[in-house]
């Protein structure tokens, strides 16, 4: 594997006309792939956040009203996503409302088939993200992704492991100038606390896990279109930013 995808570039390549050629262009002149990490984070927001429109779904009965609950009740970052999901969805079945609630459910398989195309090689899976494995289940009519979260108490995937392996790449990263405050917290915790690298911590270190992974490919490098939070972490442990 030559580049690592990060989930922006996963998410983009998907759903984002704008930037799919040049995204497609580089992967023709690469071998790139991603990781289980990347998947996990995956799941957690965009297949999340189709949770969230499948079930806006079954109380709404046409777009329109789906487009009205989207905007009265979806806020931050979801918004956007739920968004990228319902368009999605709205072209693959030319807007026919009735077609778009029968296919639903195959909707969560066809996303991580989209997630992994293009791949010659598997996921990169040292840290075996709990939340990769995670699956759309639908239960009295509504759609749940148990196992989507993880806490600090938990022992699911190889996290920790994974972080005793890279962390002298990292070791005083946490005193960078220009390093996310949200990151440089959750590193003090892990050096000065001595807090495992679990749940929240775990998702707040999520740019310096995929970078410090970024390390297995040949040509030490990530792609990326979150360049502000990466470019600190890459400088220091030595990653190429493939900027597209």
């Amino acid at each position: 594997m030559d580049i690592l995808l990060d989930t922006t570039i996963q998410i983009e390549r998907i759903f984002k006309r704008s930037k799919r050629a040049a995204i497609e262009d580089m992967m023709s002149h690469n071998d790139c792939g991603s990781s289980t990490y990347v998947l996990g984070e995956f799941k957690s927001n965009m297949v999340k956040d189709f949770v969230t429109l499948y079930n806006i779904m079954q109380i709404e009965n046409n777009l329109a009203g789906v487009r009205d609950n989207i905007n009265d009740t979806v806020f931050h970052r979801s918004f956007q996503r739920v968004y990228y999901v319902f368009n999605d969805l709205c072209k693959m079945y030319n807007d026919d409302y009735d077609l778009i609630k029968e296919e639903l459910r195959t909707y969560p398989k066809r996303l991580e088939r989209r997630f992994s195309y293009g791949f010659r090689n598997p996921l990169l899976n040292e840290t075996n993200c709990h939340q990769a494995k995670a699956q759309v289940q639908f239960v009295d009519g509504k759609a749940i992704i148990p196992d989507v979260k993880c806490t600090k108490e938990d022992d699911f995937c190889n996290s920790c492991i994974f972080w005793d392996t890279y962390k002298k790449y990292v070791a005083g990263l946490e005193n960078e100038v220009g390093l996310p405050q949200k990151m440089k917290s959750a590193l003090q915790k892990i050096v000065q606390e001595g807090q495992p690298l679990k749940g929240n911590i775990c998702k707040s270190l999520g740019d310096c896990i995929i970078s410090l992974e970024a390390l297995q490919t040949t040509k030490k490098m990530v792609c990326t279109t979150n360049i502000d939070d990466f470019e600190p972490i890459c400088d220091y442990i030595g990653i190429e930013i493939y900027k597209l």
